[in-house]
């Protein structure tokens, strides 16, 4: 019913990948070129992936995340991406049968050469939960498509460089101004991606069902940290953005209100000593 795995854990993550028939879930904050090479070697390219990863403008323009790998995986397989703040889990989960539990990243390091552990396990009941815990994760993240994706790359890249030209040189003022350009202009696209398809009321309605789902009755102010921890880039007290005529940042609390009343109103959840639960 499980196996538990010491490092490296690249040959036990490879056959649980192989034994995917039609869907493969992974759940890992870091993905890089060798990742997705390990994916697409092992895994039918029949299979429909779904990768809950974290595009944060940290990750992603960092070492440790390879984004410009992550088209490839639209060439080989039927695939859905979704970002999620704060994202540390590490799974992959094979149809509902089979689930591999780790601390490795989809990277070369977590899957050869690093210190890591793991537990594969085949208990459907556990494996099922596991399956839809990780599906209300992905629900609650920032999908992305393929075309989002791949205009980022090039900005992406663009910041890598300008970093490493502000660590080679001296610090020019300049340097630094389109750096932050750069900067603010991918965390505005990521922003955009948040309201295509979605308003903001509507994420935090759903973000609000999950949590009373998962923990029970909340107040408002108990209800407004678990937000901010789950979204942090539409909670930004420090910021008042417009885009797409929605508001992200100082009116984040106004628009939770919003949404609990809309919730309210059509009878999904109720207000009951000071606290929220689900009608």
């Amino acid at each position: 019913m499980y196996e538990l795995v010491q490092s490296p854990v690249e040959n036990n993550l490879r056959q649980v990948l192989a034994e995917a028939r039609e869907a493969l879930f992974v759940a890992v904050p870091f993905v890089k070129s060798y990742g997705v090479d390990v994916l697409q070697q092992s895994v039918r390219h029949d299979v429909a992936i779904k990768l809950l990863t974290n595009l944060s403008l940290e990750n992603v323009s960092g070492s440790g995340f390879d984004i410009e790998a992550l088209p490839r995986l639209w060439d080989t397989f039927n695939v859905s991406i979704s970002s999620l703040p704060k994202l540390h889990a590490k799974i992959y989960i094979a149809d509902s049968d089979a689930a591999f539990l780790t601390s490795a990243n989809l990277t070369r390091g977590g899957l050869r050469e690093n210190y890591e552990y793991g537990i594969v396990l085949r208990n459907p009941c556990i494996v099922g939960a596991m399956l839809a815990d990780m599906n209300a994760y992905f629900d609650l993240g920032n999908i992305f498509d393929r075309a989002t994706i791949e205009s980022m790359i090039a900005d992406v890249l663009e910041i890598r460089r300008l970093r490493e030209e502000l660590v080679k040189t001296a610090a020019s003022q300049e340097l630094q101004r389109v750096l932050e350009q750069k900067e603010k202009a991918l965390e505005t696209a990521l922003l955009r991606n948040r309201v295509r398809g979605r308003t903001v009321n509507a994420i935090f309605a759903e973000t609000i069902l999950y949590l009373l789902k998962t923990k029970g009755s909340l107040s408002t102010q108990e209800l407004h940290p678990l937000i901010r921890d789950i979204h942090p880039d539409i909670c930004d007290d420090n910021i008042d953005r417009v885009i797409n005529g929605q508001h992200f940042g100082k009116k984040w609390k106004h628009l939770v209100r919003n949404a609990q009343q809309f919730l309210k109103r059509s009878g999904a959840i109720v207000l009951e000593s000071g606290k929220w639960r689900l009608a």
